[in-house]
């Protein structure tokens, strides 16, 4: 590729709505994966624990389909903040089933497993998006920012301490540099957890991944 076009390829990832909503997407990741870990270990904990005397059925017959609202509501965010539309099989109708037969149903379907997997995963994926999205931008904003911040006080790397205004220009010029290419991390990211989401929560192989045209 030549300079040029890596330069400005480089740099636009800032004109991209979808890099946006990627970020919006990694930013809720944390609270959502934490209220689903919770929800699950406390539901199927007083479930099981309570089946010998029956309320345990209630709460189980509350959570499976808890789960699969979740598992639609993260399909959502895929298509939609990620822009990767996952491939879904048809419906089939249970308008006349027994209560019995479209719980069997459900448990029966590896969509519900896989979901439920990616579920659990939504907590470390969380983690991971919430530290490396505070911990990037904190250095990102530090360096951008030190002009402002050392006639205050130095910045010191252990090696190296910055305790002059050209010192911490040179910074600041760093700093706008390397941003543009933590969006790309960030955004790289989002698509990897997207494909994820396709693995485990679509109905075809990872091959048929679709990406929404910008």
């Amino acid at each position: 590729m030549p300079q040029d076009q890596f330069l400005a390829k480089y740099f636009t990832i800032f004109a991209k709505p979808k890099m946006y909503l990627t970020l919006l997407y990694l930013l809720l990741s944390f609270p959502l994966g934490l209220t689903y870990f919770i929800l699950l270990v406390v539901g199927f904990s007083l479930g099981i624990s309570l089946l010998i005397v029956w309320v345990g059925f209630l709460i189980l017959a509350i959570l499976l389909p808890t789960i699969w609202m979740i598992i639609s509501f993260e399909k959502l965010q895929t298509t939609h903040l990620l822009g990767i539309e996952l491939p879904s099989k048809k419906v089939e109708n249970v308008e006349n089933q027994s209560l019995w037969q479209k719980t069997k149903s459900i448990l029966s379907d590896p969509t519900t497993w896989k979901g439920l997997l990616f579920i659990l995963l939504k907590f470390p994926i969380g983690i991971f998006s919430f530290v490396i999205l505070v911990t990037g931008f904190a250095v990102l904003f530090s360096l951008i920012f030190s002009p402002f911040i050392v006639p205050w006080v130095p910045i010191n790397f252990g090696y190296w301490q910055v305790d002059t205004i050209s010192e911490a220009i040179g910074l600041s010029l760093l700093g706008l540099m390397a941003l543009p290419g933590a969006f790309h991390v960030y955004y790289f990211i989002g698509q990897w957890i997207g494909k994820l989401s396709v693995l485990l929560l679509g109905q075809q192989s990872e091959n048929e991944i679709e990406i929404i045209s910008e």
